[in-house]
């Protein structure tokens, strides 16, 4: 089978297996603790699932309605990675009320968006970025308790990861720069600032949240 995309299939199925290799990792150093490997594997399928999903919508060459659906996968897999990031970030990050009611809402804006997206796939680019963005920067709210409790490396690292995946959701609504027209374009450009960002928060959570 010939591959659709094959630069964005293979960096997201790479990072696909990087995130397999890092959940177990994850959950292996969480033992003992039924929150922590609770919290850690819904963050690490998060990441399997939208890697997965992006390695499979721009890999298979289908008919249009599998098409459509392994893109609706895709873009719904946006929304629990941002949500499956955060719950380690909250739970570890605040107490009390807070932590439940930030957490949950955190997915419940989720869910929301997850509803909206599969209604209307094919809203504007920006109107997506926008969503995305204003999603991934939820910890504004909790911002002044969560800086009482991580160090200031972890602060770096979240705020880092933070605007890489703004620039990525920037270059995929304005569509830069098609470096290679037809192999490496704005798309592929999108896709490598989103790994950047999954790296850096991943570092955050392996290094500064898992020891916690």
């Amino acid at each position: 089978m010939k591959i659709k995309e094959p630069v964005s299939t293979i960096t997201h199925l790479v990072t696909c297996i990087l995130a397999v290799i890092g959940t177990v990792y994850l959950v292996m150093k969480a033992r003992g603790d039924t929150v922590k490997v609770l919290s850690m594997s819904i963050y690490g399928l998060s990441l399997i699932l939208l890697y997965g999903a992006s390695s499979a919508y721009h890999w298979v060459n289908s008919t249009d309605k599998v098409e459509r659906v392994l893109k609706k996968v895709d873009h719904l897999a946006i929304f629990v990675l941002i949500a499956g990031t955060y719950t380690p970030v909250l739970i570890y990050g605040l107490e009390g009320a807070w932590r439940i009611s930030m957490v949950s809402t955190i997915w419940v804006l989720a869910l929301a968006g997850m509803i909206v997206k599969f209604f209307f796939i094919n809203v504007p680019r920006w109107v997506s970025s926008v969503i995305y963005v204003s999603m991934g920067w939820f910890a504004v709210v909790p911002f002044y308790h969560l800086v009482q409790v991580y160090v200031t490396e972890a602060i770096i690292l979240m705020i880092l990861g933070g605007i890489l995946y703004s620039i990525g959701a920037l270059v995929y609504a304005r569509k830069w720069f098609d470096f290679i027209p037809n192999k490496f374009g704005f798309h592929e450009n999108f896709h490598l600032w989103v790994m950047a960002g999954s790296i850096v928060h991943f570092l955050m959570i392996v290094l500064f949240i898992l020891p916690l």
